[in-house]
């Protein structure tokens, strides 16, 4: 994995302001800055934060934005400043590793997806702030690269290990059931996204869940599929043709998945190393025909 970035050194960004480069993590860091004046200067009573945090009852009772926009109120404190500091450092190298669609997608499930499965479980109890969305990240960023060495040597696996444990030790001294049920949903769903999206190789031991391109799915899958029905459907007495060198196979389905996502999501989708990717091959393609 690549060292830590410097602020707004990005080749995939949505667009750019000056000379920074505003990515999806940068985004959520500027939002959570943004909301600590918010908070300080919000009137009494807090009806902005009491809008947008989530609560089961009101959910149910209509207030369904609330499952997109709990982790947007954050408090003003020292803490929640590192907390932020944390977020951009481990989500800058996630999404630096993954793209930024694919980092959206990572986030917006770990977002609505909990906030669901807590409405629908009838536990009491309310949820606001980055930290949750944090631990995701923390798992994610640990599973990806386990040993990564943290302050003290320690690795990140160990990291993200003890935080999730003192948390929930918390939650169960402090009987908040649902803040703990929202911890293991995090935190396992970030695991099963992290590997499920091609990541997290070492975690043999957890099935990856099949999900289409757009969101973070096996981008060859598309192409494999074509190859195996092209395959059945050849005529036997081709059998004979050589085939392709196991380089040339892998290199074609690399060139085949990114043709796949530029026609789904648009040539500005692609990063510049795959652009570079997709040129290298034409090259190639030239050069073949004329020789």
């Amino acid at each position: 994995m690549r060292s830590f970035q410097r602020f707004g050194d990005s080749d995939d960004t949505w667009f750019r302001v000056g000379e920074i480069g505003v990515t999806t993590t940068i985004g959520v860091a500027a939002v959570s800055i943004v909301y600590m004046f918010v908070w300080a200067f919000e009137s009494a009573g807090r009806p902005i934060t009491r809008a947008l945090l989530l609560t089961s009852d009101d959910v149910l009772s209509g207030e369904v934005w609330r499952v997109f926009t709990w982790w947007i109120p954050i408090e003003p404190d020292i803490w929640t400043v590192i907390l932020v500091v944390v977020f951009f450092m481990l989500g800058s190298q996630l999404e630096a590793t993954m793209g930024r669609i694919r980092f959206s997608w990572f986030l917006a499930t770990l977002t609505v997806v909990p906030a669901v499965l807590l409405t629908i479980s009838g536990l009491n109890g309310l949820a606001f702030g980055l930290r949750f969305v944090e631990i995701g990240v923390l798992v994610a960023f640990a599973a990806h690269v386990p040993k990564a060495m943290f302050f003290f040597g320690i690795p990140a696996w160990a990291i993200a290990g003890i935080i999730v444990v003192i948390d929930a030790l918390q939650f169960i001294d402090l009987g908040d059931d649902f803040s703990l049920v929202m911890l293991f949903t995090v935190s396992g769903l970030s695991l099963m996204l992290i590997r499920s999206m091609g990541f997290a190789e070492e975690l043999e031991w957890l099935p990856k869940v099949p999900l289409p391109a757009r969101l973070g799915g096996d981008p060859y899958r598309g192409a494999n599929r074509r190859r195996e029905r092209q395959s059945r459907n050849r005529p036997t007495h081709l059998s004979s043709v050589p085939q392709p060198s196991i380089a040339d196979q892998t290199a074609q389905r690399e060139v085949d998945a990114l043709l796949d996502k530029v026609a789904e999501q648009g040539m500005d989708s692609l990063t510049r190393a795959e652009k570079r990717a997709l040129e290298d091959h034409s090259k190639r393609l030239r050069k073949r025909r004329g020789s």
